[in-house]
């Protein structure tokens, strides 16, 4: 007899009719039809998915057969890649087939973080930023070799002044510098520099300055300038600003070379001692998209 009652109190609740099930009504109008009770101030009407932790999410692998599956993600991915490259913030995700994106609606517009927000595929987020200086001036290294070739190109050192790097993939030391980035994308890459030649001048002769692919020891893209005749304390400024695609399974690095046929000790200034110790340089990446 109880089992007779239990099975009548589920009939009420869950109904399938053609496949098509209804909760809290015997006549369902789709696939899944949930009733609430708005007029009834203790039943709390809603639907939960699964909650789960970005890093819990990341550790799974969904296929095309899993398109649509929704979840609410609890905490963010701490280290996001592959399918949760967008779970950086808390708030009900849906799978696309490829990965996972922000439900359209939902309070996570404002992710947390330094830096510009962008969207990306729909997904709002920080882009990713790294701003540096040179904490004091740097020797670049000169050869009669053309850094376009394999020899006389240098990471720039003493780039040590981290004024942002919001994703904390930057490293600067006294005499190299590299950085990755956390998704493939455009970035915008800004340098400006001041030379000058300390000794053995007048120095002439071709300089190339950009970003340079470490991992397939290659430039990325460089900007080229002829110095001709610089006198000893003369100085010369450079800016480069250029949009470029970067990947995340590649390092990269701020690089110099200066071609000359003389031996010319030659500067990048990073402080000038006017007025206290001003900053001459600035350094930085920015994704666009």
């Amino acid at each position: 007899m109880k089992k007779i009652i239990m099975l009548a109190s589920l009939a009420g609740l869950f109904t399938g009719m053609n496949a098509q099930v209804g909760i809290n009504t015997p006549n369902p109008k789709a696939s899944l039809d949930v009733i609430g009770k708005p007029t009834n101030p203790s039943s709390l009407d809603g639907i939960i998915p699964p909650r789960i932790t970005g890093d819990q999410l990341r550790a799974k692998t969904y296929t095309a057969a899993q398109t649509g599956a929704q979840v609410y993600v609890t905490a963010p991915d701490s280290a996001p890649a592959g399918q949760t490259v967008n779970v950086k913030s808390i708030g009900n995700y849906y799978f696309d087939g490829t990965v996972w994106k922000y439900t359209a609606g939902t309070d996570n517009n404002l992710p947390n973080g330094t830096g510009t927000l962008i969207m990306i595929n729909g997904v709002v987020q920080v882009a990713q930023e790294m701003s540096m200086r040179l904490a004091k001036d740097w020797t670049i290294p000169t050869s009669s070799d053309n850094p376009a070739g394999g020899v006389n190109r240098n990471p720039i050192g003493q780039m040590t002044v981290e004024l942002i790097d919001n994703y904390n993939t930057f490293t600067g030391t006294a005499t190299t510098n590299s950085f990755r980035v956390n998704a493939d994308g455009t970035y915008l890459i800004s340098m400006n520099f001041p030379i000058q030649v300390q000794s053995n001048g007048p120095l002439s002769g071709n300089l190339y300055y950009g970003i340079f692919n470490v991992t397939d020891n290659t430039w990325n893209s460089f900007g080229l300038d002829t110095v001709k005749d610089l006198g000893n304390g003369e100085v010369k400024n450079y800016s480069y600003l250029v949009a470029m695609d970067l990947q995340a399974s590649k390092t990269y690095s701020f690089y110099v070379g200066q071609q000359t046929s003389n031996t010319s000790t030659l500067l990048m200034r990073g402080l000038s001692t006017l007025n206290g110790n001003n900053s001459l340089t600035f350094f930085s990446v920015k994704r666009l998209k």
